[in-house]
């Protein structure tokens, strides 16, 4: 009797230890569904703030993330040519002509890096370090306009300098700039401004080591096959091809300028420039370097035919004046695709000037092109 009652003491516990909060949730159904939707709130607000609070924290930057940031890419070319003046000796040779290494990098949609290093046979020994550049973009548009800013050492956006051949134009001989400067863009949906200054390396006598030089270009582009633009430089001087190399005999500065046109329709192509001091330089620079009269210009024609993806002609006229003793040349290249990376080309250009020692000439190029 004892053990059945001690028995039912327990039982009855137990039921009312269960029983008693299941019927006071069903007395009150509606202040349980509440604390649990309470619960459920404070977790995902919790959750919400661990969220943000990683989001604020910066990732630093891994070789895997970097990974997807870079682009490497590059050239190859080797050469081999053979040249004959009439009335000279004819000379070959076989070349590893250029070599390219560049890296893009892209941290962010506004802030990116550019570097570029070039080997050229008999001009850069051992290797130079071409372009380095920070670029930046303003996050926002700018009176429905992207602007940007370009900084480091970069070829100037003087003159375009597009072609066909394997031999650079005599436009790029007269214009090519390269320089450290700072460079501000504005770019439309059909047009491209831009404008920078940098100290240059050929000052005028008494005016050394400040930054007095300036480049100005605008780009259109109506469509897809034909753009067309034109370029201003403070001093055309400041060229590669160094047209003053005394200083002392430089009293002012010579503007240059340069005007293009590039155009495709359907297998057919051209691209034309002109490039040209606009004054005089010095009487006595003349003779100097490439200078050989007071105002240097040059222009150059190119039409090309694209039968396919893999074949391509091209055709050349070209003139200087007052530049590398007035010379004319003019020849065609044909190239082919041999691989979806690498192009064989050959090359003919006649060339004649007006220098007492300048004979016309006759020269074949062959280049094999590997880019990546």
């Amino acid at each position: 009797m004892y053990r059945g009652i001690k028995h039912l003491s327990l039982a009855t516990l137990l039921a009312t230890f269960l029983v008693y909060p299941l019927t006071t949730l069903a007395a009150h159904p509606g202040e349980g569904k509440s604390e649990i939707e309470n619960l459920k709130r404070r977790i995902e607000a919790l959750e919400a703030e661990k969220s943000a609070t990683e989001a604020e924290e910066p990732t630093p930057w891994s070789l895997g993330s970097l990974a997807d940031k870079i682009e490497l890419h590059g050239l190859i070319e080797v050469e081999s040519f053979y040249n004959k003046p009439e009335g000279g000796d004819e000379s070959s040779d076989l070349t590893l002509a250029t070599v390219e290494l560049g890296l893009d990098i892209q941290a962010t949609d506004y802030l990116g890096g550019h570097i570029l290093l070039l080997w050229e046979e008999g001009e850069t020994e051992p290797v130079d370090l071409d372009e380095a550049v920070i670029r930046l973009t303003y996050p926002r548009p700018l009176w429905g306009m992207t602007a940007g800013f370009t900084g480091g050492k970069m070829y100037l956006p003087f003159g375009k300098f597009n072609s066909y051949m394997i031999t650079d134009p005599l436009t790029l001989d007269l214009g090519e700039t390269n320089q450290s400067a700072g460079l501000l863009t504005l770019e439309g949906d059909k047009w491209t401004l831009q404008a920078g200054a940098f100290s240059g390396e050929t000052d005028t006598f008494g005016d050394n080591d400040t930054i007095d030089g300036w480049v100005a270009t605008l780009e259109v582009q109506p469509s897809q096959q034909f753009g067309f633009g034109t370029s201003l430089i403070s001093d055309l001087a400041e060229s590669d091809i160094q047209l003053v190399e005394n200083d002392d005999l430089y009293h002012e500065s010579v503007m240059g300028a340069s005007a293009w046109i590039s155009y495709q329709i359907g297998q057919f192509g051209m691209e034309a420039e002109y490039v040209t001091a606009l004054d005089k330089f010095d009487a006595a620079l003349v003779g100097l370097s490439d200078l050989t009269g007071k105002r240097p210009s040059a222009w150059n024609l190119e039409l090309a035919w694209m039968p396919n993806d893999r074949w391509q002609i091209a055709g050349r006229y070209e003139q200087a004046d007052d530049f590398q003793d007035d010379a004319t040349r003019y020849g065609t290249t044909i190239s082919y695709g041999l691989f979806e990376h690498a192009v064989l080309a050959v090359e003919y250009l006649h060339g004649d000037a007006k220098g007492p020692d300048a004979d016309p000439d006759h020269t074949v190029t062959v280049q094999l092109a590997f880019e990546f």
